[in-house]
């Protein structure tokens, strides 16, 4: 690539073809190079870019090498520029996909907690009292039945009916189920 005094005096008076002509194929090859393969249409971008740029600024270079080291510089910057927006794209996509799978498992969870609570508030009153006591407070057989003062096996066989009733409400509904397994 050489610019000449006749292309610089043409360019800085308008008439870019021989400055294109001249120019182009090199700052191309540059551009594809450090691009990579595949980015060709970016490497273009980038050189009209540049090419825009010194055309904009084309009456303040006094030499061709000043005008030259411009260039290179413009077609760096925007080369520069091209990585920073894959970067910042592949990272917002990679946050986007964790954020979407994150507020799809959080919706699902809501949904089941919610179908579930509701199915426990729909038990008669002394079951959702012994899954208050067991679930809720962590509390053991002995103590619930010394609470309600009733026996410990009687607690055990109330808790096994709460949690069949449970299941059986959601007797098609494999989350739920799992999640009644949990408890």
């Amino acid at each position: 690539m050489n610019i000449t005094e006749d292309i610089l005096q043409d360019f800085r008076n308008g008439k870019i073809e021989p400055f294109y002509m001249e120019l182009y194929p090199s700052l191309l090859s540059y551009a594809k190079r450090v691009l990579g393969p595949g980015n060709e249409f970016l490497a273009e971008d980038c050189i009209q870019d540049a090419i825009y740029q010194v055309y904009q600024g084309r009456r303040s270079f006094t030499t061709p090498l000043q005008m030259r080291s411009f260039l290179f510089t413009c077609v760096h910057n925007a080369i520069i520029t091209v990585f920073r927006k894959q970067e910042r794209q592949q990272r917002y996509l990679a946050e986007r996909e964790w954020i979407e799978d994150s507020v799809i498992d959080e919706l699902l969870l809501q949904e089941t907690l919610d179908r579930l609570y509701a199915a426990i508030d729909a038990l008669p009153d002394h079951l959702h009292r012994i899954f208050e006591l067991s679930f809720e407070q962590g509390m053991k057989n002995v103590e619930i039945a010394a609470m309600l003062k009733l026996s410990p096996e009687t607690i055990k066989k109330q808790k096994a009916k709460l949690i069949s009733n449970l299941r059986q409400h959601f007797k098609d509904d494999h989350l739920v189920l799992f999640l009644l397994s949990v408890i």
